[in-house]
Formats: structure tokens, sequence, C-alpha cells
């Protein structure tokens, strides 16, 4: 156990602090809590069987084989226990109990809920040979069986799906991405939808456009099929990367609010002496729910939901400030804020036939999305360029090159 116990002095009550979730929220979260002074016991517990990583890498650097699995394990901080293979059944929010699946139960003064999400599966039924990727051990599942296949077929184009498209392709596998819209549209727009298509053409992928429900099945041989409406793409490995289901079915009974996920205040709190971060998480904005499952939110709502716990009073409100990246098809694409899919950018800088770009896209006189195709820039620099009014001086390269 830890050397730091239930016995050093408590913060805002708090001896003890059990945190649900192997993620990276779950990891910032406990790591926020000892930045913060909190020296009571902090213990995490991770239905998988290895020590908490980061999951971008697994889409990218791990199913290409570049690095192994341990460069992506994340950094815990001093006096943190971490109880691998413990999946937690159940929550009595009553008496501060919850249950795991050795059947023992776990006290605790303060409670982080950092479940995340699982793939969304679309298995026709349970022995059709289908690929999801969400974990370390998918990403090696699927790594080795890429390795006796020729032919590789991926359902869903958002991010997930077309950097494993491009990896693939990458790999020399014959690829073909099925979905109903342009890749990635939903996320980027039309212009850098576009582009994405283009580069992936280039790369030898093959887009097939769907209508209704897709749904993945058996083609005999150990092969498989995507299905969808009329049409039926197979090849020797299929992948699934259609969305995810945030992992709530254990909260059933406890008392907190389930509505699409774990609904959270601004505060990130869900019940008193209890707050949640990351993909699991939906919030409450101007009477909708809203869940924006990004590396970068999960990262700062950790240390939001963090700050909550320790002192909930005197917390700050969670502030969104969307950003996120991909890299795919010889493309490295960075966008901060909420990109308008009605409307296209104005080009800033550089040269699309050159694929180097600085974007940013406007809502009547105000700036609401910057991105980067292949161009360095701080993160820090392109927010600039989100909420900028149009009476102020417009952004040009000298500008841009000027901000610090």
């Amino acid at each position: 156990m830890s050397g730091r116990s239930a016995e050093a002095p408590a913060v805002n009550g708090l001896g003890s602090v059990a945190i649900v979730g192997g993620s990276l929220a779950a990891v910032a979260a406990a790591n926020a809590l000892r930045s913060k002074g909190f020296e009571g016991r902090v213990t995490i517990y991770t239905e998988e069987g290895r020590a908490p990583y980061t999951r971008p890498p697994l889409s990218k650097d791990i199913l290409e084989g570049r690095n192994i699995p341990e460069s992506a394990d994340l950094h815990i901080g001093n006096d943190i226990d971490v109880r691998v293979g413990l999946r937690a059944t159940a929550l009595d929010l009553g008496a501060r109990k919850l249950h795991i699946s050795t059947g023992e139960t776990v006290d605790f003064d303060g409670l982080i809920i950092a479940t995340g999400s699982r793939a969304r599966s679309l298995a026709g039924s349970p022995d059709v040979r289908e690929f999801l990727l969400r974990s370390m051990d998918d990403a090696l599942s699927l790594q080795e069986a890429l390795t006796g296949a020729s032919t590789v077929a991926v359902v869903g184009a958002g991010p997930l799906g077309m950097e494993v498209a491009s990896v693939c392709a990458g790999l020399g596998r014959a690829v073909t991405v099925v979905d109903p819209l342009p890749p990635m549209e939903r996320q980027v727009g039309s212009y850098l939808a576009d582009l994405i298509q283009e580069c992936a053409a280039q790369s030898g992928v093959r887009m097939e456009r769907s209508s209704g429900f897709a749904e993945v099945v058996d083609a005999g041989n150990g092969r498989s099929a995507i299905v969808a409406g009329e049409l039926r793409v197979e090849a020797d490995i299929v992948i699934t990367a259609a969305g995810e289901c945030p992992n709530v079915e254990w909260l059933e009974g406890s008392g907190l609010e389930i509505d699409g996920g774990l609904v959270v205040d601004e505060r990130m709190l869900a019940a008193p002496g209890v707050v949640a971060a990351g993909d699991v998480v939906v919030r409450r904005v101007g009477g909708r729910t809203i869940r924006t499952p990004l590396w970068t939110n999960a990262l700062e709502q950790a240390t939001a939901a963090a700050a909550t716990l320790l002192d909930p009073h005197n917390a700050q409100p969670y502030c969104e400030r969307p950003y996120f990246w991909t890299e795919l098809f010889g493309l490295s694409i960075k966008v901060c804020g909420h990109i308008p899919l009605d409307r296209d950018p104005v080009v800033v800088e550089g040269d699309r036939s050159e694929r180097d770009l600085v974007l940013q896209w406007w809502d009547g006189d105000t700036s609401v999305a910057a991105a980067t195709v292949n161009h360095r820039m701080p993160i820090a620099k392109l927010r600039r360029l989100v909420g900028i009014s149009n009476n102020a001086e417009q952004p040009t390269p000298s500008r841009i090159e000027a901000m610090s």
C-alpha cells in the first residue's frame, strides 16, 4: 500500500480517494490531487491487467509496430496505489462503498469516476470475426492479425477509422473504408474532409459510401464483411471504428444521473464527494447534454474534478477548450475550437497544393476555430487564432509569427 494513508490530515473531510478507471483522466486526477497537496490515500482501480497508458498511440505507433507497449505508459506520481485487473461492479453512495469484481468492498471518502468508454461493436453475432481498437490488447491483437492479411475493411471514417486505415495502407494492405459521409466530415467539415479523402486515395484507400445501418457479418473462410443496405464489402480483416459507449452500467441504482453518460455539473461534480472526468462524462450546457471525448478535455476535466473534490465551494467552473490532433496519410492536422460544418475556412497562410496550411473559421464577426495542416505552430499560438473579433486586425503570416 501507499506510504501515505487515511491517517494523513484530511482535506475537506477526505482521508481517502478512490479512482475508478485506468484512463488518462484517472491518472491525471490522481496526480492533480497530489500536486494540490492532498496527502491521504489515493487508489486507482483499473479493469485492465496492465498499468494505465495513453490511448492515441494505439492507432498509430503501437499498431504500426514502431513503438513497444510500454512507451504508452502514463507517469503516475508518488504514493498512488494502482490495482490492476479489478472492475467496479456497483456503487453504494449512501454507505460510501465501492463494490469490485473480486467481491470485496472498498470504503472511500471521495470518489473520482473515470471509467471512460468502450468501442461499439457492429457484429451481427458473437462468433463474427470483428476487430475493435480501444485497448492495448486490441491494438496488439490487430497488429498480429495484420501479418497474415492482405485486405482490410474499416467501418467508420472518423479520426480513429482513418488513422487505422492510414496505418494499414502504409503496411501495404488493400484498404476499404465504409461510411455514409466523407472522411472525418463530422469532425472537421468539408474542406479538410476533401483533403483527407484526396490523400487517402493517393495512398490507395478506397472509400465506399453506405446507407442505412451497417453490420459486420461472417463471410466464411475466416473472412468477414461489412453490410450496409445494398453495399457489401468483404475482407480478411474487418475493423469497426463506429463510435463508443460510456461505461456507466455499473452505476445503475447508485442514484447518480445517467443520460448518455454520467451527468456532471459545471464543476465536474456528480454528487457530493463524487466527481468525474473523461469519456464517461456528459455535461449540461444550455439545456443540452454534451459529451466531448477528446484527449485534452480528459486531461483538463481531471484537473478540474480534483480541485472540486478537494474544495467544492471554491472550485472554478470547468471551461472547455476544444483541441485535437490526428496524423494520417502524410497529414498532421491540429484543430482548436469548434469547426462550423456548414462553411469553408479562410486560408491564413500556406497553400493547399503544398499541404501546408493555417486555417481559420468564422461565425459572423468572430473566429470560432483554427487549424494547421503540416505546419509547425505551438498550441498556444493556434488557440490565439480562436475568439478573435472581426473588428481586430486580421491574422497574417507576419502577425502569426509575432505571436508569443
